[in-house]
């Protein structure tokens, strides 16, 4: 019983969301916090195929059935399981306010992003229904709604506003002296409420110099963290021919960069008592000194703009040689 009314609230959300659809020609859907038409609808028929798969499985059948219902319930649960997944690597929206002078407009951003593609859509707000009247996009995943990265301006009769499609590392204000990304129509039907912040963009403190690093600071900033990664290694570290590895003894290599500059790198391959945990405390060092997590085809980065280090690249291919490969490459510096 629990699973059949489940099923019959499951369709009457399905009819409900597909009614609004068709009677607004596509342009009014439903949006609860983060949960468009899309998203509920998806739930609706997880729930649906769920409460299929419940109701197949418990329904007492005989033997003689049973052949006939073991492939339908079998049908049921994997649906479930495909509809289950889908929405949850499709889940990731994010909604928010858009303001203006502190005060809410009547309208909202619904953001999101999937891998290195990011794009919005800005609604009209009535109510639970919403009506999309503009796109947003975002380079490399960026949302600048949800970071707070844009500007409004009230004209009175409009709204114009400004964003920034890229992250800004600095969190400066958006600039406000070209041509609108777009204008909207202002909503003077409704009350709205003031005292609103458009979110919180913490700066992040970068040198303002074309060579940030000294060519000395960056080597220092290299031989350091060679010297912690191979100390997170478990156990003794040794070469490809069981020599061991002194830190100190290990040559960085200089190459030119830019116009009068140069960088540092090296290139080290060992074995350690197990390269597996080693890999993992390694990065995990990394990862305490700050530099940002990026990850390849069977490699592993870490890489940074404001640290001594550009760039780190291991691969554990034990399973090959014995080894783990890393490269370290530092900023581009100057030889001062």
């Amino acid at each position: 019983m629990v699973a059949g009314a489940t099923l019959a609230a499951a369709i009457v959300v399905l009819a409900a969301l597909l009614g609004i659809s068709i009677a607004s020609d596509g342009e009014v859907s439903v949006l609860i916090w983060t949960l468009g038409s899309d998203r509920l609808a998806g739930l609706a028929v997880i729930a649906a195929f769920a409460s299929l798969a419940l109701g197949l499985c418990l329904t007492p059948v005989s033997r003689s059935l049973l052949l006939l219902l073991l492939p339908a319930r079998l049908v049921a649960v994997t649906a479930t399981c495909i509809a289950g997944s889908a929405w949850f690597l499709t889940s990731g929206a994010t909604v928010v306010q858009l303001v203006s002078a502190g005060c809410e407009t009547g309208y909202v951003v619904e953001e999101e992003a999937f891998l290195l593609a990011g794009w919005g859509t800005v609604y009209r707000t009535d109510g639970v229904l919403v009506t999309a009247v503009e796109r947003t996009g975002g380079d490399d995943g960026y949302r600048p709604f949800e970071d707070g990265a844009y500007a409004v301006v009230d004209d009175g009769d409009s709204l114009r506003v400004w964003y920034t499609f890229n992250f800004d590392y600095s969190a400066a204000p958006v600039a406000t002296d070209r041509d609108p990304d777009f204008t909207l129509p202002k909503l003077t039907d409704r009350s709205v409420s003031c005292g609103v912040t458009t979110g919180t963009r913490t700066p992040l403190l970068i040198r303002s110099t074309a060579s940030p690093f000294a060519i000395d600071e960056a080597r220092a900033g290299l031989e350091e963290m060679v010297v912690a990664s191979l100390a997170a290694a478990v156990g003794p570290v040794h070469t490809a021919t069981g020599d061991p590895i002194d830190p100190n003894e290990l040559a960085a290599v200089q190459s030119a960069c830019g116009e009068n500059d140069a960088r540092l790198g090296i290139a080290i391959e060992f074995t350690t008592a197990d390269n597996a945990a080693s890999l993992a405390q390694i990065l995990q060092t990394w990862d305490t000194a700050g530099y940002s997590s990026d990850r390849a085809i069977q490699e592993d980065i870490r890489y940074s703009d404001i640290l001594p280090i550009e760039r780190m690249s291991i691969r554990d291919s034990t399973t090959i040689d014995g080894l783990i490969h890393m490269q370290i490459t530092t900023q581009c510096s100057e030889p001062r």
